[in-house]
């Protein structure tokens, strides 16, 4: 029988922390799962200890040279067999309980896409912190407007959405907003649980300055989009004058919470603020009443 979850988890000379990533998800509390790894050209000890894995949950999927991340995770998801996909990244740890807690909220909220709040860990300095997101359906949606509120390699899909709605090539680099943008669209139902299932290493090595650059690109080409199949609207939140914002931001947000309802007054609040200027000097009070106005006016139905 197919098992309940595929994890799929995408290797590129990621020897350094595997080890603990790959005894984090076979050791989970919930066992029915097969754990697809792609590497993806590595060339230093990654295949080598891949190889050696005697689990038989574990299916290996070699590539000879390095294809990318979304070509590398789309073999992944074609090859799953589960009913919900959990994605993984190689330099992060799972929680024992995640695919356990992630089942219960998948099947008893009807969910499509569901992420968790995570840790992050600064390599460096080994300080972690627990990060946590909007929870919602209504708020995830809205956030995706102004950035993505989901923590990628904590997120569960169910199989049949991560099918319909594949990797595009031209969200390089901001594959997973882009993906999940068109979920979102796509009617799919989002949540995040409110417990830290995830430990999210920040390293030197993970994204380079130039790739920030085309991730920058990609996202706000994806963003621009989003909201214009969203709204209607063709122009995204950023800083203008008091004058365009009672006008022009006003009238996003009205857009915005009649096509999600249920908005939460913080995501209110964080959309909102993405209208007005930093730094504002004495102004900044006067800037956070109009926008704590503005996110009540809204998160109540006035």
């Amino acid at each position: 029988m197919p098992p309940i979850f595929s994890i799929v988890l995408c290797t590129y000379n990621a020897e350094t922390y595997l080890d603990e990533c790959i005894q984090s998800l076979l050791c989970q509390t919930f066992s029915d799962f097969e754990l697809i790894v792609v590497d993806d050209g590595s060339s230093d000890g990654t295949l080598r200890y891949l190889t050696e894995i005697s689990d038989t949950r574990v299916r290996l999927i070699v590539l000879e040279n390095n294809h990318g991340l979304i070509y590398a995770r789309t073999l992944g998801l074609q090859a799953a067999q589960g009913r919900y996909i959990a994605m993984m990244d190689a330099d992060d740890i799972a929680a024992p309980d995640r695919l356990e807690a992630q089942l219960h909220a998948m099947e008893r909220h009807g969910l499509d896409v569901c992420g968790t709040f995570h840790v992050s860990l600064d390599v460096a300095t080994g300080r972690r912190r627990v990060r946590k997101a909007h929870s919602s359906d209504s708020d995830i949606k809205a956030l995706l407007t102004i950035y993505s509120p989901l923590c990628n390699p904590s997120t569960c899909i169910r199989a049949s959405v991560a099918r319909e709605f594949v990797y595009k090539n031209e969200y390089v680099h901001a594959e997973d907003y882009g993906l999940w943008c068109d979920i979102a669209i796509g009617g799919g139902k989002f949540h995040n649980i409110s417990s830290p299932l995830l430990t999210y290493r920040l390293h030197s090595g993970q994204v380079s300055r130039i790739k920030r650059d085309a991730a920058r690109k990609s996202f706000q080409a994806i963003q621009s989009h989003y909201v214009h199949r969203l709204t209607g609207l063709s122009f995204v939140p950023s800083s203008i004058p008091f004058g365009r914002r009672m006008s022009e931001a006003v009238g996003f947000m009205r857009r915005l919470n009649e096509r999600l309802p249920g908005i939460s007054y913080m995501a209110n609040y964080q959309i909102y603020a993405e209208f007005q200027f930093r730094r504002n000097g004495w102004l900044t009070l006067p800037t956070r009443l109009e926008r704590t106005v503005i996110a009540l006016w809204f998160a109540i139905g006035l």
